[in-house]
């Protein structure tokens, strides 16, 4: 499991109280200087995404369908598509076939 310690971008404290939610996201407010915001890690929600697009680049959809369904912009997905290119998945080792040589 996967934690995160939310902090406060204003001051840096971690005295984090829940105070209501916007879009479904909960608010939080920083209990040192009153400061509100979302506070949502951003990496977790990246990472998500880009494990998306990376599914979808193995179905062959077209960019720009990874585009409308995942709202990443189609720059930023052709660097996933040549990065995953660039490092393909390890082939499956198969047994020779009986009665064959291998050196």
């Amino acid at each position: 499991m996967l934690q995160t310690t939310l902090t406060c971008g204003k001051c840096g404290s971690t005295a984090l109280r829940k105070n209501g939610s916007r879009n479904g996201q909960p608010k939080y407010q920083c209990t040192a200087c009153r400061h509100q915001a979302l506070f949502v890690p951003a990496a977790i929600d990246k990472a998500a995404r880009y494990a998306q697009v990376a599914a979808l680049l193995l179905e062959r959809v077209s960019q720009r369908a990874i585009v409308r369904l995942t709202g990443i912009s189609r720059p930023t997905i052709v660097k996933l598509a040549k990065k995953s290119a660039s490092h393909p998945a390890p082939a499956a080792q198969t047994e020779p076939a009986a009665g064959t040589r291998t050196r």
